[in-house]
């Protein structure tokens, strides 16, 4: 089952109904104005073998979830408001940095390695000078 909703000026969340599409092989939302998180429970669409929510406003990590889809061979989440490390020992590894780009995430397949938040002691006692002495 192919389920293409791209460029279609869908907004709000991705409806976690379609998790439930257990047929679906390819799943194309992309080029909408789409918020929220990619759900957590997409790697229930076990027989997926094409996932693009590219060109969307979507935040929060990608689903540790995505390690259970084996036939996944077409991965694109550019350009959305994506954070934190890709999920590693998936075939998400084996996708080009191009289907990640526009993000802020880390890890590989990406260059940009994941690293330690370095909390400023500061900042973390309520100091709002961002570090400027005004004195």
């Amino acid at each position: 089952m192919v389920l293409d909703l791209s460029s279609n000026k869908l907004s709000g969340s991705i409806p976690v109904e379609l998790m439930a599409l257990q047929a679906l092989q390819s799943l194309n939302i992309s080029k909408n104005q789409l918020t929220g998180v990619i759900p957590k429970n997409i790697g229930d669409l076990k027989l997926l073998e094409s996932f693009d929510a590219s060109l969307n406003h979507l935040s929060g990590e990608l689903p540790m979830s995505f390690s259970g889809l084996s036939f996944l061979s077409s991965f694109n989440v550019s350009f959305n408001n994506l954070t934190g490390r890709v999920p590693s020992s998936t075939q998400l590894q084996s996708f080009n940095e191009s289907s990640f780009i526009g993000n802020k995430l880390c890890g590989v397949p990406l260059t940009k390695l994941c690293g330690e938040v370095v909390h400023n002691r500061d900042q973390e006692e309520g100091d709002t000078s961002h570090g400027v002495d005004f004195g």
